[in-house]
């Protein structure tokens, strides 16, 4: 009889285990969400392309280049719209070769904004860095959770000039440029054009709407250079005794920081001043393969009136170079030499990346950074950079000038590309971005609404460090998408629900900020992008993308 009795008991036990362990799993997460990872959903493109909100995957059909697209609110309004259902995005434009996304080709499904983890209560341990991507609630109504880039710290004065961030440890300054740390550096490069993907003209010659024709890279004295292998793709440079220049020809408006995620510019000319918002921090890579002992290459990037050229030899001496446009063209001054890479072997490719970015230039070698120049020798300054940016209306900032120069021995290049740094507009404050119920702590601090935005060039922004209740302290953000964000910038509205007054009736909040009580946490990775559709089932796309997930820098 025991015998009968044990078997029951003994046929349930692995299925108690299995409830019991199901159990767990689901405490387990409910801890894990309250205490330490929490998942949220990215809502707009604030942060695009890195982080995307509501968007079309779209492939450029002239040139290949795939990006992505925004969902935006006009779309939404003017037709009847839903996440499984088709649309054209008609006003996109490829960020590669400008073509205009056609009104004929067919209709696409659009994507749920990225889906994030994000370390909650990270803060509580140790202090928030430059450049994290942080989570927190919208000070302007904090029922919203915002995700943006931390630019400023409690305690530091904060003042963007020709789209980058200046940082002093008082009002009074000195200011000194806030670098990335190259992570940050290399989720925040955006393409200006890749070689790789070259547009077909035919396309843009039959397009009913006019669109300008894509950047190219030329040769202005042909004979040296071959620029027509695998199509264009690979330049193969014959030999020289002098340098032979090939040069990046590409009109004024690549150099604007516009985005392929949003509208077109001409909605967007009320967001960028096309007179002082070129951007010159930049990235020239291309991957060198010597083909013989003497073959040397140069690159040659220009900021305002100054030139900078790094160069590269098949001995393996790589030389950093500075000249005002003013010189003479053979009168380069010196800067820095370096012998620490050895001979290079012939016909292996080198992959060379000369970077200006943020007051500084540097050549990199399979990642390997060989040269750089930041500080004392480098020819501008905050004074000199603002001073030029007050003489933009009547004088406008100059294009820079791109270029690749090789001499001695025979050499190709692969995989030639140009990026552009995020470029931080001068935005103003928004009456309209939310609603007149939360304007009237921004009316007691006398906010005007036409005022240029906290933070921008002249109205540099102190934030403040609470010694008393450190809860106070305050933190400055800024939305990667620069001209489409509604980040610190343009905040001219406080919710009630913020610790808007002290206990004697004054302010304690200052507009544009994030009070350290608001932070959330820090964005970690990208665990559900955009997915596959289902075949047959095109309106679901559940099927996991893995190659798009990705941590967040």
């Amino acid at each position: 009889m025991a015998t009968r009795m044990d078997k029951p008991q003994t046929e349930l036990g692995p299925i108690r285990d299995t409830v019991e362990s199901v159990w767990v799993a689901i405490v387990l997460a409910f801890v894990l969400r309250g205490f330490l990872i929490e998942a949220f959903v990215i809502p707009t493109g604030s942060m695009a392309p890195r982080l995307m909100g509501e968007h079309w995957n779209l492939q450029c059909p002239a040139c290949g280049w795939e990006y992505a697209y925004g969902v935006h609110k006009q779309f939404v309004q003017s037709q009847a719209f839903g996440r499984g259902r088709r649309a054209t995005p008609t006003e996109a434009r490829c960020p590669n070769c400008g073509y205009a996304y056609p009104y004929t080709e067919r209709a696409a499904y659009p994507n749920s904004g990225d889906r994030v983890l994000v370390l909650k209560y990270l803060y509580q341990f140790s202090e928030p860095q430059p450049w994290d991507v942080v989570v927190f609630r919208n000070p302007q109504d904090n029922s919203q959770n915002y995700i943006k880039r931390l630019i400023g710290l409690p305690g530091e004065t904060i003042e963007i000039v020709h789209g980058d961030i200046f940082v002093a440890d008082s009002p009074d300054g000195p200011f000194r440029v806030r670098t990335k740390p190259p992570a940050a550096q290399r989720a925040m490069w955006q393409v200006v054009f890749d070689n790789d993907y070259r547009a077909d003209l035919k396309l843009f010659e039959a397009q009913s709407r006019p669109t300008p024709l894509p950047p190219k890279w030329v040769a202005p004295q042909p004979g040296a250079w071959d620029m027509t292998g695998d199509g264009g793709r690979v330049m193969a440079f014959g030999g020289a005794a002098e340098p032979q220049e090939i040069v990046f020809d590409a009109r004024r408006e690549v150099f604007l920081p516009r985005y392929g995620y949003n509208t077109p510019p001409d909605a967007m000319t009320d967001l960028i001043d096309e007179r002082m918002d070129i951007c010159t921090d930049l990235k020239l890579s291309f991957s060198f393969v010597p083909k013989a002992p003497g073959a040397k290459v140069a690159a040659r990037l220009s900021s305002f009136e100054h030139q900078f050229k790094a160069s590269l030899g098949a001995d393996g001496t790589a030389k950093l170079y500075y000249r005002s446009a003013s010189a003479r063209d053979d009168n380069w001054v010196l800067w820095q030499v370096s012998e620490s890479l050895g001979p290079l072997e012939l016909d292996r490719g080198y992959r060379l990346e000369f970077i200006h970015v943020d007051l500084g230039v540097e050549l990199l070698v399979d990642g390997q950074r060989i040269l750089l120049c930041r500080g004392e020798k480098y020819p501008e300054t905050y004074e000199t950079l603002k001073r030029r940016m007050r003489r933009a209306s009547r004088d406008p900032i100059q294009s820079p000038q791109v270029g690749i120069a090789a001499l001695g021995g025979a050499c190709e290049l692969w995989h030639v590309a140009l990026y552009r740094d995020v470029y931080y507009t001068a935005a103003r404050l928004d009456r309209n971005a939310v609603s007149s119920a939360f304007y009237e702590y921004a009316d007691a601090l006398g906010a005007e609404a036409s005022q240029p935005g906290w933070g921008t060039m002249g109205y540099p922004i102190t934030l403040a460090r609470s010694g008393d209740d450190p809860d106070l302290d305050e933190f400055f953000v800024l939305g990667d998408n620069s001209p489409q964000s509604l980040d610190g910038r343009a905040w001219r509205a406080a919710a009630p629900t913020m610790r808007l007054w002290d206990s004697s009736g004054q302010p304690q909040y200052q507009l544009g900020t994030v009070p350290r009580y608001n932070m959330i946490g820090r964005a970690l990775f990208v665990y559900w992008p955009s997915g596959f559709r289902v075949p047959g089932l095109p309106g679901l796309p559940v099927i996991p993308n893995v190659g798009r997930m990705r941590p967040i820098h």
